[in-house]
């Protein structure tokens, strides 16, 4: 596994890069399609008026705004990414939004000096530490007393057709990905719960509780098929896979993955199950 310093390094070069990038470009379809995670985010953590959050790894804002809300003018958020274009985003759409009571910073959460907080969130933003026994060590050294989290992260790539249906429909026109470290920061690195819980206990938080939550997602966001086929290729896995690709290899790639979708498809969606924890801790 690579090490920690190596880890943050080449996820700072892709999220400040075309990857930060092209994540705002695609962020009103993306919202669509995890909008059903938000909402049961939103509720499991519920949020108190007059809170502070300490949202880890906001992205362009869609679960941060409804913290914001939640919490109220007495209460606030501080929200946390290393990307500056998504943090660009998050920001104007706030301030459309008419939202005032959120501090975006562009910093590390693993080691960034960090104000009180009473609860701590993310949607998908703490599987890609380097250390996360040391981050979430240092996320806990800041909590109010009695403070709370509450997360959402992937399970298991095999239990997520909305990823694995794509990646093997694609796989066949393109070279073998070498074997994945589970333990490897990324998407599914919080597929074990006893991984999970591990990790939380032996940074000082109490043991978590795990709920499975399962929900379908509509990949084409209200577009069709052919939308579905641009976000797949666009951001995630696949994108990944096909970056730097012959041209020939995408196109083929890409009609197998139309075709493996196509079934999907009801009306103007392509829905796909997903699988997720939601994950509760606290301070004590």
């Amino acid at each position: 596994m690579p090490d920690a310093d190596q880890v943050n390094a080449d996820q700072l070069a892709f999220w400040n890069g075309a990857g930060g990038q092209t994540w705002v470009a695609r962020q009103a379809h993306s919202d669509i399609t995890v909008r059903p995670i938000r909402d049961a985010l939103v509720s499991h953590a519920s949020p108190r008026a007059g809170e502070q959050v300490l949202d880890v790894g906001c992205g362009c804002g869609a679960s941060t705004l409804e913290f914001a809300r939640a919490v109220g003018p007495t209460g606030g958020v501080e929200a946390l990414d290393i990307s500056g274009p998504m943090l660009a985003e998050a920001e104007r759409r706030a301030g459309a939004a008419g939202i005032s009571n959120v501090e975006w910073r562009r910093a590390d959460a693993a080691t960034e000096p960090l104000r009180g907080y009473d609860l701590l969130t993310s949607m998908f933003g703490l599987m890609f530490f380097g250390d996360p026994v040391a981050a979430f060590r240092h996320l806990r050294a800041a909590a109010s007393p009695g403070a709370r989290m509450s997360f959402v992260c992937w399970r298991a790539l095999a239990d997520n057709p909305w990823m694995e249906v794509p990646m093997r429909a694609v796989a066949p026109h393109l070279p073998p990905r070498p074997p994945r470290d589970p333990d490897a920061p990324g998407m599914f690195a919080f597929a074990d719960p006893d991984r999970v819980a591990q990790i939380l206990t032996d940074a000082g938080w109490v043991r978590p509780v795990l709920a499975e939550f399962d929900c379908s997602l509509d990949i084409a966001a209200g577009r069709g098929l052919d939308e579905a086929v641009v976000q797949s290729t666009r951001i995630g896995a696949v994108h990944g896979w096909l970056r730097d690709q012959p041209s020939e290899t995408v196109a083929a790639a890409t009609r197998s993955l139309r075709e493996a979708l196509a079934p999907h498809t009801d009306g103007s969606c392509v829905r796909l199950q997903a699988a997720l924890w939601l994950v509760r801790s606290g301070t004590d």
